[in-house]
């Protein structure tokens, strides 16, 4: 039997609405890594051509994600459920770089792609052009997305390989000594520690003896509510987690102007929640018992339907306060999905080092969600609206997410699924 060498991919996000305090930078390395890939810089003619590029792969990006969240709400039961699908398809996108014949091939059908419908540098070329278009230093919303290498001294890769990953997903490369597993956990954690703000320290809890390679893939967000709810209208509300379980949940109310309708194809309300800048949340009240209903039925076309149908009201919105953490194993669901190959002895991941002596051991995604009013500094904003003196009264609506929802957050430059839940207890973490 061949001796099969094991690699890891560790897939991080976090969601946070929060004030960032000022003067902290997140984009240098841990201190003393030393990086082997210079990162490319686009040029003026093809940040033009950004939008063809990532408009190409952004329906088989979008299938995927509510396939895989599918996948993972057959198998959480009543627990929260939070992941970035952007994450794991830039993640195992790069890694079909290094990957050969039937591993390949498995891979892209896992992730939703058809080469026969979009070619497979189209890909590559749209995950690079994505990046870049996430990366708007104009946006309000702040997101970062990267991936990094951390690579056994002794690994020799392809020339290749390692240009293809520094062109297409401008991966960081670092030299790690896995022989002492402590410092190259260590050395990883305090990489993705400092990418992730001090949100996420702990990303790696072990690191098997065998592995020679672990790819990482970060994205970070943050942003304002456009409109911020109020501090002081926060009040402790019954949140009904089912027909036996009712929870004190911090409910916050907002009376404003919204994008809204009611599906009732889907049998659930729809809300958009904007943020300042590029990024905008759908949050999704199924009707009561028809949970299972909306998840099942739940496809990128739905998005398309409710931005053309969405109308623009006065509504009375309330909203829960949480913070939740979630943890998959990403390795265990694809195979579910019918990407087997590559985590296996079938591996072939010729295209990294010129050998079939490569196979993914683990691969494991980690997300961190903060909502809340707004932050320290957006909840002293005092905001005043307006009406006609003369306006008959009418009644307002009245959306109450007080029982378990659906929340998708969107690029709206790119239309790009940045991250994807269900709030089943606001209160577990």
């Amino acid at each position: 039997m061949k001796l099969v060498i094991t690699l890891s991919l560790l897939l991080i996000s976090l969601e946070v609405q929060c004030y960032q305090l000022p003067g902290h930078n997140d984009d240098q390395a841990s201190q003393g890594d030393k990086t082997l890939l210079e990162q490319p810089h686009l040029s003026s003619e093809e940040q033009r051509q950004d939008s063809s590029s990532y408009l190409k792969i952004g329906p088989s990006n979008s299938d995927f994600a509510f396939a895989f969240y599918r996948n993972i709400a057959s198998g959480t039961g009543s627990r929260n459920i939070f992941f970035s699908p952007i994450s794991i398809s830039a993640a195992f996108a790069l890694l079909t770089l290094g990957a050969k014949s039937e591993t390949q091939s498995q891979i892209h059908k896992g992730l939703a792609f058809n080469l026969s419908v979009t070619e497979e540098n189209e890909i590559h070329k749209g995950f690079r052009h994505l990046i870049h278009a996430l990366h708007r230093p104009d946006n309000k919303a702040q997101v970062k997305m990267g991936n990094a290498l951390f690579i056994e001294q002794s690994l020799k890769f392809l020339p290749k390989f390692l240009e293809d990953v520094k062109t297409f997903y401008e991966a960081e490369g670092f030299l790690t000594n896995f022989t002492i597993p402590r410092a190259a956990k260590r050395q990883i954690n305090d990489y993705v520690q400092n990418k992730t703000q001090g949100k996420i320290a702990h990303a790696l809890e072990d690191l098997d003896p065998s592995t020679i390679l672990v790819l990482v893939n970060y994205i970070f967000f943050k942003a304002y509510w456009q409109h911020p709810f109020d501090t002081h209208m926060i009040r402790e509300k019954d949140f009904i987690v089912d027909a036996n379980t009712t929870v004190k949940a911090s409910l916050m109310y907002r009376k404003g102007y919204y994008k809204y309708l009611h599906d009732e194809d889907l049998s659930c309300w729809v809300v958009e929640i904007p943020y300042k800048g590029d990024a905008t949340s759908f949050f999704i009240l199924p009707d009561e018992g028809k949970l299972e209903h909306v998840e099942g039925a739940l496809v990128k076309e739905s998005l398309s339907k409710w931005i053309a149908s969405f109308k623009t009201d006065n509504i009375r919105l309330f909203i829960p306060k949480f913070s939740i953490s979630a943890s998959y194993d990403v390795k265990d669901l694809l195979q579910k999905m019918g990407v087997q190959d590559v985590f296996n002895d079938a591996a072939d991941l010729s295209g990294i080092t010129g050998e079939r002596d490569l196979m993914v051991s683990k691969a494991i995604h980690k997300t961190v969600l903060d909502v809340n009013e707004s932050g320290t500094e957006a909840a002293a904003v005092t905001t005043i609206e307006f009406m006609f003196r003369s306006a008959p009264f009418q009644p307002v609506l009245t959306i109450s997410f007080n029982r378990p929802f659906l929340i998708i957050i969107l690029d709206k430059a790119t239309w790009s699924i940045l991250f994807l839940g269900k709030i089943i207890n606001p209160t577990v973490q």
